[in-house]
Order: C-alpha cells, then sequence, then structure tokens
C-alpha cells in the first residue's frame, strides 16, 4: 500500500488547496474538513483534543483528560511522542508557580475552555487574550496571578472581565 493520498479534483489549483490547509487556523480547519471533501484527504485529525488539561506541582502530576475520558500523565510515552498541537474544550488550570505559561504555549493550538485556574502566574495580557479568545470561559480562577501589558504594567480587573463575556464566577 503507499503512502499516496488521492486529493479530489477541483476548481481551485492544488497549490491554493495546500495554502488554504496550511494557513487555516485550527477551527477554520475543522470546518473545512466537515463541509468539504477537498480537505478531508487527512490521514488522522491533526489535533491532539482533551477534555482537560491541568499543570499541577508536586505531589499531583500533570495530565490531560481525552474527550473519552481516558487519562494520561505527562511523563506517558504517547504523550512525549505526540508531536500534535493540543485544543482543550473543557478546563485548562496551572497549578505550578515553577511553571512559565510562555513555555507551554506553543504546545497548544486552540483553547475552548470553560474553566480556567491560575495559580502563582505571570503573564501578558496578550497571553491571556489567547486563553480567552474563544469567549467560552464561564469560570475562572486566580491566585497570585499578575497580567502585565506590554509596557510591564499591571493589568486592570476591568479590562480582564471585557476578555470573557460570559463569565458566570470569578475567584
Amino acid at each position: 500500500m503507499s503512502d499516496y493520498i488521492h486529493i479530489p479534483s477541483s476548481d481551485f489549483p492544488s497549490d491554493i488547496l495546500k495554502w488554504m490547509k496550511i494557513k487555516a487556523n485550527p477551527k477554520m480547519l475543522l470546518k473545512l474538513m466537515k463541509c468539504c471533501k477537498y480537505f478531508q484527504h487527512f490521514p488522522e485529525f491533526p489535533f491532539f483534543v482533551v477534555k482537560e488539561a491541568f499543570y499541577d506541582g508536586d505531589p499531583r502530576p500533570s495530565s490531560f483528560t481525552t474527550l473519552n475520558d481516558e487519562m494520561y500523565l505527562m511523563e506517558e510515552e504517547y504523550i512525549k511522542n505526540n508531536d500534535k498541537k493540543i485544543w482543550v474544550t473543557n478546563d485548562f488550570g496551572i497549578y505550578d508557580p515553577k511553571l512559565v505559561f510562555s513555555t507551554i504555549l506553543p504546545k497548544y493550538a486552540v483553547f475552548d475552555i470553560r474553566f480556567l485556574v491560575l495559580y502563582h502566574q505571570k503573564l501578558s495580557f496578550e497571553e491571556l487574550k489567547i486563553l480567552t479568545a474563544s469567549g467560552t470561559i464561564e469560570k475562572m480562577n486566580f491566585e497570585d496571578t499578575i497580567f502585565k501589558s506590554e509596557n510591564g504594567k499591571q493589568v486592570f480587573i476591568d479590562s480582564i472581565l471585557e476578555c470573557v463575556p460570559n463569565l458566570a464566577s470569578l475567584r
């Protein structure tokens, strides 16, 4: 069996279809895959979709919970060998004060989260915007977390609340 993947013919040049596939953000790529046969030639879904992603300090290990409720620890080979970007659909939390969010951000494609927990973190306001871009956050817990603007000044609560229009609970 060959590795050749047949792409259906299209009115668009194949270079444009390839460019659209490469340049589309993850949510747009999912929409294209659902509605257009020219984008359904992926051998598998290009993202690792999880319900929950938690980065805990000792004694609890960091973990992911998949959509079918399988739990994986960060140390497991499946996670170490998975080079797909991560798409989080429900909960995201960082409990480890030694972990810097900007170091793990490149591993993620989409944050469709409803619950955000940040303990002892220093994030830029731009990083907060990335976490809240979906507009689906309903609950947020912060403890000793500071948000800084581009010029290094602290971001006030009213600016943070503008990023989360569906927020029901803030702690």
